[in-house]
Order: C-alpha cells, then structure tokens, then sequence
C-alpha cells in the first residue's frame, strides 16, 4: 500500500495478517494513475501469474470497503495484502512496461507501476511498500509474467512485511481501481488458493470508533461545517464502512448524524488519561558553613586587635568550628566554650 495509506499487523508469518490502509477515496472517485512523459507501448498481455510464489504469502486483507484498523486510515482499501517474509521475490503479473519506480522508506512506501495492454484494454499493476525500486528494472523496461521485478519490503507506514497489490483498468488519467483478485481469477490465477492462509477480515455491516480525543461532531465533512457539538473523548460512534468524504467519516452518536475527522477517531477504545501528580517539593536544606582547625599553637583574643587581651592559647590541630564573624584577617571563633578572635592565617577547613 502506499505511504499515505498507512498499515497495521494482526500476525505475522503463518497466521499472518497486514492490513494496508487506502486513501480516502472509493473506486468510483479514486484520483487516476497519470501518465509518463514518454512511455512506450506496452506488449499485449497473454500470460497471467502469480506476483508471490504460490504457498508463500498469506492473503491478509480484501479491496474493498473496511472498518479503519487504525485512526487516519481510509474505509475503502483499494489493494490486495498478501503477507510474505521480507525479502520474497516479486514478479509482474503480466507483461507489460515499467512505468514508475519510487524507492521505500521509513516514511514513504516505495512501489513499481507496470502498464500492460489486456484484450485492447489499458490496465496498470501496482506493487507497494518495496524498499529499492530499481534493483531489477528501469523505467520503460519491458517486462514478461513471473519476471522478478523487486522484493517484499515494509516501506512506509506499514505494520509488517507485505505485498499491496493493486490493478487499475484505463487508461492514464481515467483509470479507476478494480478487485485484484477478481481480476486474476478472470485470468485464470486464484490468489486466494495460493495462499498458505487466507486471514483477512470480513467487513461488517457497521463498524464501532471512539474519539481520540475531544472532538468536534460537524453537520458535514469539512472543517467549515458547523459543529454539532463536541464529543467527549472515548465517546463511541457508529460508521457504515466504505463512506468518507475528504478525511472525514459520517457517524452516528445515539440517533444523531454527523462527520468526524478520520485522524480523531480510533478502533480501540483509548486508554482512560490519568493526569500525573505534581512532584512533592523537596525541601531545601541550607548548606552547612565549614568548619576549621588551627595549623598552629594561636593565641584567641578578645578583641580583633593584635593588643586585645589574651583569652588563651589554642593548640595546634584544635578544632575551632565555623567563623562567626570577620574582621579583615581576623576571624571570630568558639574553643572551648570561648568565644574570641584569631589570626585566619593559621586556619584550615577540616
């Protein structure tokens, strides 16, 4: 599928199960393939085969209308998934012209287009999420049914190793999406029996989404329609698969209609928000002023001046505790329960 059509997983390998998403569009509206500046004409196709080896691949999502696997996808899937090990050999269904290479991603998927003439009629094979584009053919290389053209990638917004196959019968710029599976089977290759497994889902009647966040309900699908009013988040709602309208899906919320925005709306019920609690302050602690030893035998005084009387001799080592006051280079300090004033010259913090 393409990198705007965005892929969810249910499995992988055996039981695998991608789902690729489609744009917005249904088969009637979708946007037509454009042309190359200069394309030859493509051999008329006569043999039809199977683009993964038979018994490889699992068929893991229908074209068709489809509740959306995942908030933003498209309700109409415009291609077959067929799941395979990344790395499996694609071919060209049919012969044909290589019309378009685009390199894969992790944000775009990349894809080859191959125009083939069928019976006098114009169709186009299309092979999504391949990483390199170019590896086994160019642009304007003629191509013959079952020749390798690329391998299975998950480029773009992809849940898994696939193939997005998707036929387009027309010409450029008229073009319009047809079932693959119908296609080939009309010509004589059963995708479905060539699977391993067939695992894809069959597409209910209703499908049930629930706001992501709060959303606005609009009498129509664009931002200038007027809101209806706001859903709270988680607010279920009700869709027909199949129906959009430029992003936008009509819904059902009790016995109203609207529109929401395709992006708000999930198919799992999110997760109740609980608001984290605020960190608990930290009280502050004050620093502890250092404390200070004396270097040398020092005489405490009673007074800042070298004449202040002499208190007593403190010794060398003698812990003094921290400065109370400064006084030039005399400081302030306690020794043994007295108070008095020393040269700073003969301190050093412990």
């Amino acid at each position: 599928m393409r990198s705007i059509r965005p892929a969810i997983p249910v499995a992988l390998a055996t039981a695998a199960l991608v789902v690729a998403l489609a744009l917005p569009v249904s088969p009637a509206t979708a946007a037509p393939l454009a042309a190359s500046a200069v394309e030859p004409t493509p051999p008329a196709a006569t043999v039809f085969l199977t683009p993964l080896k038979a018994k490889t691949y699992n068929v893991s999502s229908y074209y068709g209308p489809r509740c959306m696997p995942m908030a933003g996808a498209s309700t109409f899937h415009l291609g077959l998934d067929m799941a395979a090990p990344g790395g499996a050999p694609i071919s060209a269904v049919a012969g044909g012209v290589v019309v378009a290479t685009v390199d894969g991603t992790a944000a775009r998927a990349g894809y080859i287009k191959v125009r083939h003439l069928v019976d006098g009629t114009t169709y186009t094979s299309i092979y999504y999420h391949i990483w390199k584009s170019t590896t086994h053919v160019v642009v304007g290389q003629i191509v013959t049914a079952g020749q390798r053209i690329s391998e299975v990638g998950t480029s773009g917004v992809s849940g898994g190793n696939h193939l997005h196959l998707e036929i387009w019968e027309g010409a450029p710029g008229a073009a319009h999406s047809v079932d693959p599976a119908r296609f080939m089977t009309a010509h004589g290759v059963d995708l479905h029996h060539g699977a391993t497994a067939v695992t894809a889902a069959k597409t209910p009647a209703t499908c049930t989404y629930y706001a992501a966040a709060p959303l606005n309900f609009r009498s129509g699908p664009s931002l200038a329609s007027g809101v209806i009013r706001t859903l709270p988040a988680r607010t279920a709602v009700i869709h027909v698969p199949g129906e959009e309208s430029g992003g936008f899906v009509p819904v059902r919320v009790g016995g109203q209609s609207g529109w929401v925005s395709a992006l708000y709306v999930s198919p799992t019920l999110p997760p109740v928000v609980v608001p984290r609690p605020a960190p608990a302050a930290v009280a502050a602690h004050p620093l502890k002023p250092p404390t200070y030893r004396t270097t040398s035998a020092l005489n405490l005084r009673k007074s800042s001046s070298l004449t202040g009387a002499r208190i007593l001799v403190i010794p060398k080592g003698a812990d003094v505790g921290a400065v109370k006051a400064s006084k030039g280079v005399r400081r302030q300090v306690v020794y043994k329960g007295r108070t008095g004033w020393v040269h700073s010259a003969y301190l050093a913090r412990r």
